[in-house]
């Protein structure tokens, strides 16, 4: 008979692949560990050697991977609420904390989307129905584009990398989703241009022209200023370079730009979204 044993140890479950077989002499039954399979939490089928496969063996996996789905979203739970305690309050340190704490089981798209997305989106409500002032919430968005900055997450390619110059219409600040994206595309090993927030429209006009990137991301985070998005679209494209338009703005897609648009994609659909652009030139 094979079966899964677990211990814990410093409050981490640790697992083994145990054998229970009959000791003729002994006239008992003694245990033998087949194979050593590490935390709990991350084991798989395929760390099971196919032989040793049977019902046991799979009703705990499948228990395991239930017991693990809750924990993990206990632990989501808990990181946004101190994410966006930290935000609010301006510290910093303890939120590069929360964020060192995801990362030794998250990637960094995961904690945007997951974490600090949701948070931002929830300090924008806050304001917008008069419970926080105007001065909290620029603290919460300093010390967010605080702690992107300092990841720090630029590659060297091995190739020469495609461009990308992100960008927002005058008048738009919100520089954070800029941010976001361009740590995000970084990772995928783009060379990324951002010009947010705010750059006048004739001059983002003017250093598009002159850097000729391979694709242009404009984000839009406030409706006041989609009239403008909407006129600095129509000149990028007399570059002939292709757009892709995103942001909270957008959400509710009433708005025709003549291109791509992405209003609050997945960091997988603006991945997919930019390199089908991209393609086309």
């Amino acid at each position: 008979m094979v079966f899964l044993r677990s211990k814990v140890v410093k409050g981490e479950s640790y697992s083994y692949l145990v054998k229970s077989k009959w000791d003729v002499e002994r006239k008992t039954s003694i245990q033998e560990t087949v194979k050593y399979l590490g935390k709990t939490s991350r084991i798989s089928m395929d760390d099971i050697p196919h032989e040793y496969h049977n019902t046991t063996i799979l009703a705990f996996l499948a228990n395991n991977k239930k017991i693990d789905a809750k924990g993990r979203e206990k632990f989501i739970l808990k990181i946004k609420k101190n994410t966006l305690k930290f935000l609010l309050s301006g510290d910093l340190d303890d939120l590069r904390l929360v964020f060192k704490n995801f990362r030794k089981t998250g990637t960094i798209p995961e904690f945007y989307e997951k974490i600090l997305r949701p948070a931002m989106y929830d300090i924008g409500d806050l304001w917008r129905d008069g419970k926080l002032d105007v001065g909290s919430e620029h603290v919460a968005s300093n010390t967010a584009t605080r702690l992107i900055e300092s990841m720090n997450t630029k590659l060297k390619s091995k190739s020469k990398p495609k461009t990308v110059l992100v960008c927002t219409p005058d008048g738009e600040y919100h520089i954070i989703p800029c941010l976001m994206i361009e740590t995000y595309l970084s990772l995928k090993g783009y060379n990324v241009i951002n010009l947010a927030p705010s750059v006048p429209t004739k001059s983002l006009i003017n250093h598009i022209d002159k850097e000729k990137p391979d694709l242009v991301l404009v984000s839009i985070t406030l409706d006041e200023h989609v009239k403008a998005g909407i006129q600095l679209v129509k000149n990028i494209k007399k570059l002939k370079i292709p757009v892709i338009v995103g942001g909270q703005a957008l959400k509710d897609n009433k708005y025709n730009f003549g291109v791509t648009v992405s209003a609050t994609p997945n960091f997988s659909e603006l991945s997919k979204a930019v390199k089908m652009e991209i393609g086309q030139r």
